[in-house]
């Protein structure tokens, strides 16, 4: 299922300015994913780091981030494969299935998204509760 490999984006990507914000963390634990993306600038992210200090919450622990894939330069890149080892341990971790490609949630960034490039509909069946602090802890207890 892999598509055109230029300006594919990361959906597991960091608080930076210049990422897009897709996607806002609810109270059920899943992520509600915005109609279009917002580019975050270092506003964002200086109130996030002060939100930080105060809660003991992280901006990727609310929120979902997107940015360039760096492919290589990325410690999640499978050198061996050409593509994101990540993808595949969360779907691994997260173990569900999809119906049909039309079931799955609205997405503003599965048009560019690396993971969905890979695997297609499976990653995002699998995509709404993964927070970065989450899917690291998962990723590590598969580990153990």
């Amino acid at each position: 299922m892999e598509k055109k490999q230029e300006s594919l984006q990361c959906p597991s990507y960091i608080a930076k300015p210049g990422a897009d914000l897709f996607g806002i963390l609810g109270k059920d634990g899943k992520v509600e994913y915005l109609e279009e993306p917002i580019r975050i600038d270092k506003t964002f992210v200086e109130a996030a780091k002060v939100h930080e200090e105060k809660t003991g919450r992280s901006a990727e622990e609310r929120f979902r981030f997107s940015g360039k894939c760096i492919e290589g330069g990325c410690s999640q890149w499978s050198h061996e494969n050409s593509h994101c080892s990540l993808v595949g341990r969360v779907i691994e971790a997260m173990n569900k299935k999809v119906e049909a490609e039309n079931s799955l949630m609205p997405c503003s960034i599965r048009h560019s998204c690396r993971w969905y490039a890979q695997q297609g509909a499976l990653a995002c069946a699998n995509c709404n509760e993964i927070v970065r602090v989450v899917e690291q802890d998962r990723l590590n207890s598969l580990a153990a």
